[in-house]
């Protein structure tokens, strides 16, 4: 029933929550173009202006230009040997004018070269099309040189495509409107498109976008049929209880399943690979036996190179999605549960695998970080020659897919040694079950299944509520309003809501406790030593996502509103009350839930998660998910959310401070000028207090680290260890 009716209620929206913070990154990377000759049009201040677009975010071109004269060494050398009006012409061809171009394009440091062989064609002249005589000679005005085997240049390609049409709907016809010259009697300037990359690279360039994609899917399901048959289908035959029975301790069982299920995994992506490749040797050769213009020329057998970049592709794939596939096998009763379960994990896993393929995604220090995401890329890179990336984010991307892998091998292990999960009645999963364990069998704290429920729910009411919320008009009013109706409403409402009905005990899941006044302070004076170097860190992760325009734009409207209250309304808006509601919900409820059995790791990761997908743009979720991960250890031990609550309200006032400072022409008192500086953007931290409170947070959290004893505020036939959470400063709205 879950399966069915609950499920697709909760993943659509928060799949749309993913691409919503996804769209908000802006994804075209910075493109590098050589501009050789001189042109009229290309001169002139407004052809350049409409072919050169600003980046406004970062206020830098997302295209870099440098421009060589036609007398340069470099205009020269193309004009002599490619083949123009020179009268000494060595014009090459073949694979010695690939490897000039190759050179070329090394020498300008330039992902693609934009030749300009003439002036611009006057109105009483005919256009020259691209397959006219003269573009044969290489006498069309523009020559663009490009190596499509790499990324960077198959986007400067269609970029200077695009520019180049730019320019001509948007300057061309207003000029020839003023010369009274009809407009339709003209085509934009015509390119011949000179590329060294062969056509057997171009068609692995295509299979290297398919083959992933179509091979994880088949890994993914290679594991999932055994594991329901490993786990669901041994609980029908009676045959689990024997194998729990054996000397093999529940590890060991584990493994060996996962070794088995690996094996049907890797075998079935590799026959499907087997298939493919004898599959496509035999029709496409047949499809282009005497064709020249053939709709499959864009494909072609698959290359020896390319299976083996996708074997190692394959192989931790295999290894991740079956400990994933086992986990998710063993809640399963029968094999016909099990095979409900197969669609959410493909759902899930979807998203990770699609974002390669998007336009502009590709590897780097940010992207190589993503599960699944960063080994698709890192393959495609090794498929398209890249190597040198390939092996700059090689250990960063290992070191997430063994972590991953280790991640959810740990997971299958704990469901086999949960009792319950293995031998599961199903009366228990009934309708009529549930209903008798909420209302009759209440418990002292929610269970882990309560608490991810209540987190999920909170983010599909934060998904629409924000895109309602989106259409107001953007003032102090309005904004103040939305921001209370977020906090108090869709989020401080469900978790109360839930922990009156599904626990016996509001306070205890809650975990509202009375703090040491030690703990309190040690809270504080982290959150003020912590706060600088959080501030490089959210600068980190702002260059490696940069937001796009459209982003950047309503957030520098909210930092001018922001600007224009008074501090005390800022402050208590979106400092106090979001650290209250946020440390309720996600360090109280969650937490108390995901700590069932022990789970001192998934409450501190799970907690993170979820609170971290609570913002609502990509560099505040991966900020405050880290955040909440770095301090999950000291909210554990302070056994309660009154310390998390004052950090929070602390790291938030500080972070609203900064962010408004220069709006509201903020003065440095004297005795702070040695740990703040005026900028052009605000007021930052000097670089000595940086490395000063660095140090003094180091000192103070192991000074926690080597406290003795922590307290425990669970009886011992309740949880059995103690209750606490992970303090995850929220992100607030402004400049880092």
């Amino acid at each position: 029933m879950f399966t069915i009716c609950v499920l697709p209620l909760l993943l659509y929206p928060l799949t749309g929550l993913m691409m919503l913070q996804l769209a908000q990154v802006k994804t075209p990377q910075r493109i590098f173009i050589s501009v050789v000759g001189d042109s009229e049009w290309f001169q002139d201040s407004g052809a350049r202006e409409s072919i050169r677009s600003p980046d406004t975010a970062n206020q830098q071109p997302s295209i870099l230009w440098t421009h060589h004269a036609s007398d340069s060494p470099l205009a020269i050398e193309i004009d002599r040997k490619l083949g123009t009006h020179s009268s000494d012409s060595e014009s090459i061809q073949g694979e010695q004018r690939n490897r000039l171009i190759e050179d070329l394009l090394l020498r300008s440091q330039a992902d693609a070269i934009l030749v300009l062989r003439g002036q611009h064609i006057e109105g009483n002249q005919e256009p020259v099309s691209a397959d006219s005589e003269n573009a044969k000679a290489g006498n069309t005005p523009l020559l663009v040189l490009s190596n499509q085997r790499l990324e960077r240049s198959r986007t400067a390609v269609m970029q200077l495509q695009s520019l180049i049409h730019k320019w001509h709907h948007h300057y061309v016809r207003q000029h020839l409107e003023k010369k009274q010259i009809a407009q339709d009697l003209w085509q934009p300037p015509p390119i011949e498109h000179s590329d060294i990359a062969p056509v057997e690279v171009k068609q692995a360039v295509v299979w290297s976008r398919i083959l992933p994609l179509i091979l994880l899917v088949w890994a993914l399901t290679g594991a999932f049929y055994p594991a329901i048959d490993l786990c669901a289908g041994e609980k029908e035959r009676g045959t689990l209880e024997t194998l729990l029975s054996s000397p093999a301790t529940r590890k060991e069982i584990v493994w060996g399943k996962l070794l088995t299920i690996t094996c049907f995994s890797v075998m079935t992506a590799v026959l499907n690979l087997i298939s493919m490749v004898v599959t496509t040797g035999f029709v496409f050769r047949k499809a282009m036996d005497g064709t020249s213009d053939n709709p499959l020329s864009g494909f072609g057998p698959i290359s020896l190179d390319l299976i083996l970049w996708l074997m190692v592709l394959v192989i931790p794939m295999s290894a991740m999605f079956s400990a994933l596939a086992l986990a998710v096998a063993s809640l399963a009763r029968s094999s016909k549960e099990g095979q409900y379960y197969l669609m959410p994990l493909i759902l899930v896993g979807f998203p990770l695998v699609m974002l390669p393929v998007m336009p502009g995604i590709t590897l780097s220090s940010g992207t190589s970080i993503v599960p699944v995401t960063g080994a698709v890329l890192l393959s495609r890179a090794f498929m398209d020659g890249e190597y040198g990336t390939a092996l700059m984010y090689l250990p960063s991307v290992a070191c997430v897919t063994i972590l991953c892998c280790l991640l959810a091998t740990r997971w299958a292990v704990r469901q086999f040694e949960n009792e319950s999960v293995l031998f599961s009645d199903v009366d228990k999963g009934s309708m009529k079950g549930w209903v008798v364990r909420f209302w009759m069998h209440r418990t002292e704290y929610p269970t882990a299944t309560e608490s991810v429920l209540c987190g999920l729910s909170i983010l599909v009411a934060l998904f629409f509520g924000r895109l309602a919320m989106a259409s107001q008009e953007l003032n102090w009013g309005t904004f103040a309003t939305s921001t209370i109706v977020i906090q108090i409403g869709l989020m401080l409402g469900p978790a109360l809501i839930m922990a009156v009905m599904l626990t016996r005990s509001v306070p205890r899941s809650l975990r509202l406790t009375v703090p040491r006044f030690s703990e309190l302070l040690a809270c504080g004076l982290l959150a003020v030593y912590l706060h600088p170097t959080y501030v490089q860190f959210a600068a980190f992760i702002s260059h490696e996502y940069p937001l796009g325009p459209e982003t950047t734009q309503s957030l520098h409207q909210i930092d001018a509103i922001l600007g224009s209250v008074p501090l005390w309304s800022v402050l208590l808006v979106l400092a106090v009350l979001p650290a209250l509601c946020e440390e309720v919900v996600f360090r109280g409820f969650v937490f108390a839930g995901l700590l069932e059995n022990k789970g001192v790791l998934r409450a501190v990761i799970g907690s993170a998660v979820l609170f971290g997908l609570s913002h609502g743009v990509l560099q505040q979720t991966v900020c405050a998910t880290a955040t909440g991960l770095l301090l999950g250890w000291l909210a554990y031990r302070t056994a309660g959310i009154a310390c998390t609550c004052l950090f929070h309200v602390i790291h938030n006032s500080i972070s609203m401070t900064l962010a408004t400072s220069s709006s509201r022409s903020i003065e440095i008192p004297t005795w702070m000028n040695w740990a703040l500086s005026k900028t052009e953007s605000g007021v930052a931290y000097t670089d000595a207090w940086n490395t000063v409170s660095l140090i003094l947070a180091v000192t103070l959290f192991a000074a926690l680290a080597l406290q003795s004893g922590k307290r425990s505020i669970l009886p011992s036939n309740s949880l059995s260890e103690e209750i606490a959470g992970p303090v995850a400063p929220d992100i607030v709205i402004g400049t880092s």
